[in-house]
């Protein structure tokens, strides 16, 4: 990183190589369009390039490289308040009436809405735990906290949602 905070950008190539296809894979499920997860992607890795001064190199870099691009998907939310329908999209095609359809999509807008009110950290885990569908082993080792860390992020997530359910 050090490299990059010194202006040389042949360095973040590598990084970019290792780590675009996970980068996409998240934002496409975050994001409604292909131009979106373009503009995301590039947004993050802008960041990057700007921030990496700040970058602690005791920090997983995965997780750090997930945090920019989290931001980075919540202010699209925000000002969009649009969200991708991953369930609807997962969904048998033999739906049983189109209700049916425009039921799952308003609770799937209304659970995204949701997610989006909880702090970064706790709405970045449930995403990665549930849209984007990790075990929680899998998504500690993408924020680069332990498991632990994740399941209480998980627990304290699902509290306030109830709270906001009911």
């Amino acid at each position: 990183m050090g490299s990059i905070a010194n202006g040389d950008s042949d360095a973040v190539r590598p990084l970019i190589e290792r780590y675009q296809r996970p980068l996409f894979a998240l934002l496409r499920r975050a994001l409604a369009g292909a131009a979106d997860v373009d503009d995301v992607a590039q947004e993050t890795w802008i960041r990057v390039v700007r921030s990496a001064r700040r970058y602690d190199p005791e920090q997983q870099f995965t997780g750090w490289l997930f945090t920019i691009a989290w931001n980075l998907v919540r202010d699209r939310w925000e000002r969009s308040r649009t969200f991708a329908d991953t369930e609807l999209e997962s969904m048998p095609s033999g739906r049983t009436s189109a209700e049916d359809e425009v039921i799952a999509r308003d609770r799937a807008r209304r659970l995204r809405d949701l997610v989006a009110t909880l702090p970064n950290r706790l709405a970045e885990t449930v995403f990665l735990r549930y849209f984007e569908e990790l075990s929680e082993r899998e998504v500690a080792a993408r924020l680069g906290v332990p498991v632990g860390t994740v399941k209480s992020r998980i627990h304290n997530a699902l509290h306030r949602l109830r709270g906001e359910l009911t």
